[in-house]
């Protein structure tokens, strides 16, 4: 008699650690899957080309910043893009490649061109725009030969961007 008593008290006490083991299992199933769907989401994000923006570090520099300041920020994400490069840290490439490209657009905005250069500025900023699109694909895709390529492409265009802007305002 003492065996059947305690027979439903095993059977009950499985079955509640079974129920919390299977209960556990569940809700880190469903935690991995929310977490694996805000990757997706961050991913997603990354790899689509932002709109550019005013600014890359918040509305207070795009608010003061010089075309001189914007420069200066330029050059410094310059050399974190050939650094990541060098690293071979090839997956980090498009979030420089874009914050170069957002920063460029506000100072060519900023710029002070003449009417008559204006349209060869804005053709110069499209191509850095391309290209840290293009940036951004070869490093995703891993390939380092494509992106020190399309890196020293857009080397050039934004030096010559700094030219023109440059010039105008001597």
């Amino acid at each position: 008699m003492r065996r059947i008593g305690r027979l439903p008290v095993l059977i009950f006490l499985t079955l509640a650690a079974l129920t919390t083991f299977v209960a556990a299992s569940g809700c880190g199933k469903r935690e991995r899957a929310e977490e694996s769907r805000e990757m997706r989401t961050r991913e997603a994000e990354m790899s689509t080309p932002a709109e550019p923006s005013d600014s890359a570090r918040g509305p207070a520099i795009a608010d003061t910043a010089s075309v001189a300041d914007l420069f200066s920020l330029i050059h410094e994400h310059e050399s974190k893009l050939s650094q990541t490069i060098t690293a071979n840290r090839l997956d980090e490439v498009g979030r420089e490649a874009f914050l170069i490209r957002d920063l460029t657009v506000t100072a060519a905005r900023r710029a002070n061109v003449p009417v008559d250069q204006r349209a060869a500025l804005e053709q110069h900023v499209s191509t850095v725009g391309r290209l840290a699109t293009e940036l951004s694909g070869a490093g995703k895709a891993g390939d380092l030969t494509e992106t020190q390529a399309r890196n020293a492409e857009l080397q050039k265009e934004l030096g010559i961007i700094e030219r023109m802007i440059v010039q105008t305002t001597l």
